[in-house]
C-alpha cells in the first residue's frame, strides 16, 4: 500500500489494530501518518484492510445474491460489489454502470465512494478506547 493511496479518514492496519488516518506530514521525503493526535508513523508500517463479508456488513451492504461463482452485496439504492468466487476473478470489484472498479481493500473502497458521491462512506465501526488506569 501506498501512502499516495491514503486519504483522512481511511481505517487501516497498524500492528494489528484498525486505526483510521487522521493526517498526513512529509518530512525528509518520508511521509508520516497520523492515526492520533500523538501519534504519527512511517506509511510503509501500515497494512490495507481487506474487504471481507463481516466489512460489508459494517459497511451497510446487504447479500443480495449468491450462486457458486458469486457473491453480491447491494448498498441499498446506491450500488454494488461483487465477490467472483472463480480463480480468474474478472467479474470481481465495484459495480459502477455495469463496469467493475477493481478495489480489494478497504479504504479503496472508501476512495471510490467519496469521489462517487462526495460523502464518507458510513462504517459501523468503533475503535477501541484506551484503558486509563486511576492512581
Amino acid at each position: 500500500m501506498e501512502a499516495t493511496e491514503l486519504r483522512l479518514n481511511n481505517l487501516v492496519i497498524y500492528e494489528d489494530e484498525i486505526v483510521p488516518v487522521i493526517g498526513m506530514e512529509n518530512i525528509n521525503k518520508e511521509i508520516l501518518v497520523k492515526i492520533d493526535s500523538e501519534t504519527a508513523i512511517d506509511s510503509r508500517k501500515l497494512k490495507p484492510i481487506a474487504l471481507t463479508a463481516e466489512w460489508f456488513s459494517k459497511l451497510g451492504f446487504k447479500e443480495a445474491y449468491r450462486s457458486q461463482s458469486r457473491i453480491r452485496f447491494d448498498l441499498p439504492n446506491y450500488c454494488r460489489y461483487d465477490f467472483d468466487l472463480n480463480s480468474n476473478k474478472i467479474l470481481e470489484g465495484f459495480l459502477f454502470f455495469g463496469n467493475y472498479i477493481k478495489c480489494s481493500y478497504l479504504h479503496q473502497l472508501q476512495n471510490i465512494y467519496f469521489t462517487l458521491t462526495g460523502e464518507e462512506l458510513k462504517i459501523e465501526y468503533e475503535r477501541p478506547k484506551l484503558q486509563t488506569t486511576l492512581s
